[in-house]
């Protein structure tokens, strides 16, 4: 499990008042469990607990961000590795003061660090509950996020010092003073370093919901229109004649039957240019195809429904003082979530969706009919208009292990200005409920490293059910 998914599973579990279903769960990097004393998590009233609460936000900040979860008792066994969350401990939420701590953080830490302070009710005692204080991570151009107090034996705060709190594992360390000096010093001949940012300027994440009378009934819709092209005498079920069932075999003997009686009764130049399929060889074409394509419906579906919402359209912002050259951004989609991911570039209606080409119509007037079996092809073209007219190249999808990526064309970006990324659709059907992130790097030419970073995108979650009439899919919003 990711840092990302740990911390939204544990928040899941608390909104669905889940607290049991954390136990066991162990400290790390991303999550310190605390349990609370007659004061609440943190006595402010106390300035050893004013260092502590700043402490504890800046080693988060300095490292990846995390969870302060308040209200759990975790203890380390001497068999185990990191300290192990072994019962809950609720506390009233009066004892909570957001707006002082807050305060507290503002005061003593540097430079400002986005909290967050979120409280769930405990299902079992009215008046208790758990707090829960998200910390995001710094940006690497603004590290390191300093202490602006120090704390002496007698547990007072002293000024005049400073220290920088970082997490390692289920623990919190502090930065030696000979690495304080090399980043000082490293500091004062560094170039500038990547500062990106990327948000959602525009658009959602669609959830779909397919039902399985959907799929039955365009395949069946599908089905008719394609053998419509048979006589109508055949286009009858293929295994009866007359109303009567009949074998397989028996079958194909009564069409090879037929067919020679109409070759004894037609010119040679006739014979040539007709279909020399029989009407079974094209039923068997007609399932063959539509079996084929089974998969690819659900995917057209999918697509359709994106063109109903608004493509998502990201901005990226350079917050350095440098120019960066051909800066190229990865967005990776949580491996959970099942994708269709495509630029905005066709319309496309649940009601006429833009099936596969399909096999010839029987009885074409064609020489090459009947000689060879009407290609069934593995992918699907579009037969739509452009809905618009993008410039540059398009953003790239491919398979990666940790998901599908979506690899956008390189830009050059000025100091402090911001561009757009070309726009895409975001469709399909996620393994957590809201949850739509979007993983993504960022690497320039003119300068090293990468910068890694994490996008929640909105999620409308939307369902694809049949009319009354029972042939026409409509979209309904759950």
């Amino acid at each position: 499990m990711t840092a990302v998914d740990g911390r939204v599973r544990i928040v899941t579990l608390l909104a669905q008042q889940r607290p049991e279903a954390v136990l066991g769960m162990t400290e790390s990097e991303w999550v310190d469990f605390k349990s609370t004393g007659l004061e609440g998590p943190y006595d402010l009233g106390q300035e050893s607990k004013k260092y502590e609460l700043a402490k504890d936000v800046a080693a988060f900040a300095n490292t990846n961000g995390g969870l302060i979860v308040c209200g759990f008792k975790a203890t380390r066994r001497p068999t185990d590795l990191h300290e192990t969350v072994v019962k809950p401990t609720p506390f009233a939420k009066r004892l909570v003061n957001a707006e002082k701590y807050k305060k507290v953080i503002a005061e003593y830490v540097r430079p400002l660090v986005s909290v967050e302070f979120s409280w769930f009710d405990d299902p079992t005692h009215q008046d208790l509950g758990y707090l829960v204080i998200e910390v995001q991570a710094l940006p690497e151009s603004d590290r390191w996020a300093l202490v602006t107090r120090t704390l002496s034996e007698e547990g007072r705060l002293v000024k005049g010092g400073v220290s920088i709190p970082r997490r390692h594992g289920d623990q919190t360390e502090y930065v030696t003073p000979d690495e304080v000096y090399r980043l000082i010093n490293n500091g004062f001949h560094a170039e500038p370093t990547l500062d990106l940012d990327l948000s959602v300027e525009d658009g959602i994440a669609i959830s779909v919901t397919v039902d399985d009378s959907v799929i039955d009934s365009l395949m069946e819709k599908r089905r008719r229109e394609l053998l419509a092209s048979l006589p109508p005498s055949e286009r009858r079920s293929g295994g009866q004649r007359e109303g009567k069932s009949l074998f397989s075999n028996g079958q194909r003997a009564v069409e090879e039957l037929r067919r020679l009686q109409e070759v004894t009764q037609v010119s040679l130049p006739d014979l040539l240019t007709r279909d020399l399929r029989s009407p079974q060889q094209y039923r068997e074409e007609v399932e063959a195809y539509l079996e084929k394509n089974r998969g690819a419906l659900l995917r057209m579906l999918n697509k359709a429904v994106a063109e109903e919402g608004k493509p998502l359209n990201l901005r990226l912002d350079n917050r350095s003082n440098a120019m960066l050259h051909q800066v190229e951004v990865i967005a990776t989609v949580d491996p959970g979530y099942l994708v269709t991911v495509e630029p905005p570039e066709f319309t496309a209606a649940l009601g006429n969706l833009p099936w596969p080409e399909p096999p010839e119509p029987y009885g074409k007037k064609t020489p090459a009919a009947g000689l060879k079996s009407s290609p069934i092809f593995p992918s699907w073209t579009f037969y739509a208009d452009r809905r618009q007219s993008l410039a540059g190249p398009l953003p790239k999808c491919f398979t990666s292990e940790d998901g599908l990526a979506i690899k956008f064309p390189p830009v050059d970006l000025r100091a402090h200005a911001h561009t757009w990324l070309q726009p895409f659709m975001l469709c399909g059907h996620p393994s957590t409920a809201g949850a739509a992130l979007l993983r993504w790097t960022a690497t320039c030419t003119n300068r090293d490293g990468r910068q890694e970073k994490v996008l929640s995108i909105p999620v409308d979650e939307l369902s694809v059910t049949l009319r009354p009439d029972g042939e026409t899919p409509e979209l309904v919003t759950k």
